[in-house]
């Protein structure tokens, strides 16, 4: 039966169907280790929260949750993760992307919903750093980096990403509409594109949402990035609201990058029970600071050189040394043992205790053993 459901979840996930549909994939990208890497400073309610808002947050491993809660129990939840890209176009600087996830979500039973008043967002995500030589918010490549509405009835599949790359860089949102829901008819638009999205060295994400003609304003600048998301219709006003930004960082390189601060807003709106009262919680976390990990891509070996005198390479495929002796091998094993084939040509190799020497007189000594029992064997016969 195991077998059976193993099979059944393979065969799911090549036909593109299962959990992964919605999942979200993070490619040549390191994520930064909570606490370590990135941190925070201090947190509370935002600025323009109203009284009796509690806020939270923590860290589960190198996720950062944060949210608010007002009086009534409408909330906004925010779940944060920051990442430190591995290779980019030589800029002199180091990028951070930040996988803002966001949700509003009203209070029914105390007759709260969300807000449909273009002057009330129901969704506000606002970043603020000091911006100079040493650091900057790219606006341009964050997204959405400008002002986009959707009107559309239907279930909508967003993609987003961004990339770096060595020949490459750019961002991408996409959408996926379902035009006619009795025939499942679909139609791929996008959304908004900036340069070329680099295969190897990407952040993306695809999620499912129905779309009631939300409108988002952007406000992005070096020091300052603002999303806000408005709800036109009341087709939505008892659903969640629920988005995801992405926050592009660059600071030069070797430096850390510090965010004043991170504010997640959410707004609803009262029913004649409450007095058509509007309702603005939010929680702010303040001097996050990120810095490059300590982190180092494995190099693959050197095979290009074929012969060398200090290595004494023959070209053959690695496998082990039959040359070590105890004198060679720090480790006192005659036999030498595995040599690691990314230690520096010529140099021993501290991490598994042997020398790099050729491993031709192995293969040469085991190809004459064979030729004398072939030999052997024929005259025996």
């Amino acid at each position: 039966m195991l077998a059976t459901i193993l099979l059944s979840s393979l065969a799911m996930a090549e036909e593109g169907g299962g959990l992964s549909d919605a999942e979200t994939s993070y490619t040549g990208a390191v994520i930064l280790d909570g606490q370590t890497d990135v941190d925070f400073v201090d947190h509370g309610p935002g600025p323009t929260a109203d009284e009796g808002v509690t806020t939270y947050t923590y860290w589960s491993g190198n996720t950062l949750y944060m949210g608010a809660e007002d009086e009534y129990g409408s909330s906004i939840d925010g779940i944060v993760e920051f990442f430190w890209f591995e290779s980019s176009i030589d800029r002199g600087s180091d990028f951070y992307v930040a996988v803002i996830k966001a949700r509003t979500t009203p209070k029914l039973g105390e007759s709260q919903y969300l807000s449909t008043s273009s002057a009330l967002p129901v969704q506000e995500v606002l970043v603020s750093a000091d911006y100079g030589s040493t650091q900057a918010f790219r606006w341009d490549w964050s997204l959405p980096f400008e002002n986009y509405g959707m009107e559309s009835y239907g279930q909508v599949t967003l993609r987003n990403s961004y990339g770096v790359g060595g020949s490459a860089e750019g961002s991408a949102m996409g959408a996926k509409k379902v035009t006619d829901p009795e025939t499942n008819a679909t139609a791929e638009v996008t959304v908004q594109t900036k340069g070329h999205v680099s295969s190897e060295y990407n952040v993306k994400t695809e999620y499912t949402n129905e779309l009631y003609r939300w409108n988002t304003i952007v406000n992005g600048r070096p020091g300052e990035m603002l999303w806000s998301t408005t709800l036109e219709t009341s087709d939505r006003k008892e659903q969640s609201a629920y988005y995801e930004y992405f926050l592009v960082m660059q600071a030069e390189e070797g430096s850390t990058f510090t965010i004043d601060t991170l504010e997640l807003f959410g707004g609803t709106e009262g029913s004649v029970w409450t007095g058509w009262s509007n309702r603005y919680f939010s929680v702010e976390v303040t001097d996050i600071e990120l810095s490059r990990p300590a982190y180092t891509p494995d190099e693959p070996a050197d095979t290009g050189d074929t012969g060398s005198e200090d290595t004494g390479d023959t070209g053959e495929p690695w496998f082990g040394d039959d040359t070590g002796s105890e004198e060679e091998d720090p480790s006192g094993d005659p036999s030498g043992g595995p040599t690691n084939p990314f230690a520096d040509p010529g140099e021993a190799d501290g991490l598994f205790g042997c020398s790099t020497t050729s491993t031709g007189g192995s293969f040469a000594g085991f190809g004459m053993l064979l030729a004398g029992l072939a030999l052997l064997f024929r005259r025996r016969d």
